[in-house]
This record gives structure tokens, sequence and C-alpha cells, in this order.
């Protein structure tokens, strides 16, 4: 395999990271938009389900960020091993 082919190859994998990036950036608003309407309706509950339930929303997004954060880390990686080519 060439320094062409892999730079190629690289190129084809930050830009699966990219769409990946864009579906996890849409499924987080999706998320946020649901867990806001679902607090919405929780709000003046204190049962214990309900607070388990707005750990897991929170715990959702969290997750969500550090993925596409992971993502973009990786992109930064590959470009910066193919500028090192």
């Amino acid at each position: 395999m060439s320094v062409d082919d892999v730079k190629r190859t690289v190129e084809l994998g930050n830009e699966a990271v990219r769409r990946g990036c864009q579906i996890l950036e849409q499924a987080l608003a999706e998320a946020t938009e649901a867990g806001a309407l679902a607090r919405a309706t929780m709000h003046d509950s204190s049962h214990d389900e309900v607070e388990k339930a707005k750990a897991k929303l929170d715990s959702l997004e969290r997750e969500v960020e550090l993925a596409i954060r992971r993502f973009e880390a990786a992109v930064q990686y590959a470009n910066e091993y193919v500028d090192k080519l």
C-alpha cells in the first residue's frame, strides 16, 4: 500500500467518522428534546423511578457528548498521522 493509498484510506475513515458525528449530534438533539418533554411531564414527581429516569436522561446526554468528542479526537489524530507521512 502506497502512502497515497494510506492517506486516502484515512480520509475515507475520517469521512465516516464525520458522518457518525452528524448522526450522534442529531440523535442528541432529538434525545434532548424528548428529555425536556419528559422532564416537563415528571417535574412535580419525586418518585424513585422518576428520579432514575431523570438520571438516565442526564447519563445519555453525557455519553453521547463524550462519543462525539472521541470521534472528533480520532479525526484529529488521524490527520496528524497523515501529516507525518
